[in-house]
């Protein structure tokens, strides 16, 4: 951040005044440094001129701090804004499968954030522990900077479901887990794994367990490829069914895709300690 200590404090006091209603101009040290992170926050929205997380800012014009911060508070409501906009879209055909932690984190709790969220003085505080887990980290991302990630990636994970069987969905679930329902786990990663899969076995997408030929191709799959050749293979078929049943959604395959690295990892794993069944629905349960 280019501007000097002193700007920022100036813009600070101005907060703090309206934070006090103009009755005192006393506030406690652990306030002022909740304000100053406020400031520079929104500092941070205006220089980064609208773009996402870790890209280049936009916007280097050299505005006082006063005005950069308030075109950054400006840009942070627009913010909040598009999040809510997107989470109303994703909860129209919203489906939690039975999972109670998808349930309560997505449905139940993310509302809160649109009551509660203070950008002006606290932009910060996402408000929500966010418990459903998502496929990319978050740990440097706060306020409305995470929700806008968080929402997004949650929403492409609902696209992701919906073009799928839902009594496929519940199956390789409860194959996955029998009290899948109790556990913290992303939803999607546990389908796209099982999807691909199928892929790699050219079996269909059914309810039905392997054959013996699907299990051998398999296995042959798993045996004669390495882990990074399983992982390369991958990523190409989720390329494939972009393109085959989403409309060539490269935004979403390249979501699933933060997956694929973990999952040719486990493959390998699996079939060397002879365990398939806990990552592929590979027999009925």
């Amino acid at each position: 951040m280019r501007y000097r200590q002193e700007e920022l404090i100036s813009v600070v006091a101005k907060l703090a005044s309206r934070y006090t209603s103009n009755e005192s101009t006393s506030i406690s040290y652990e306030k002022a440094r909740q304000l100053m992170e406020a400031v520079i926050y929104c500092i941070h929205e205006y220089e980064n001129g609208g773009a996402g997380p870790g890209e280049l800012a936009a916007d280097d014009s050299g505005l006082p701090a006063d005005m950069a911060y308030k075109q950054g508070y400006e840009r942070l409501l627009d913010k909040v804004s598009k999040i809510r906009q997107e989470y109303n879209l994703m909860m129209e055909d919203f489906r939690h499968y039975g999972n109670r932690c998808c349930y309560d984190t997505l449905q139940e709790g993310l509302p809160a954030f649109f009551l509660y969220y203070d950008p002006r003085f606290n932009p910060m505080n996402h408000i929500l522990t966010l418990d459903y887990p998502i496929l990319i980290p978050l740990k440097s991302l706060c306020g409305a900077d995470l929700m806008e990630i968080y929402v997004s990636c949650a929403h492409l994970e609902q696209r992701f479901l919906q073009k799928l069987p839902a009594d496929y969905i519940l199956y390789v679930l409860y194959a996955y887990s029998g009290d899948y329902e109790e556990l913290i786990i992303n939803l999607a990663s546990v389908v796209l794994r099982n999807v691909l899969g199928c892929r790699i076995a050219g079996k269909t997408i059914d309810l039905c367990e392997y054959s013996e030929a699907e299990l051998t191709r398999l296995t042959n799959f798993i045996l004669t490829n390495t882990r990074e050749d399983i992982e390369e293979q991958l990523k190409k078929y989720v390329d494939e069914m972009m393109d085959a049943a989403y409309e060539g959604d490269r935004v979403l395959g390249h979501y699933l895709k933060e997956d694929i690295r973990d999952f040719s990892f486990e493959l390998k794993n699996a079939w060397s300690n002879n365990c398939l069944h806990t990552v592929l629905a590979v027999e009925r349960r």
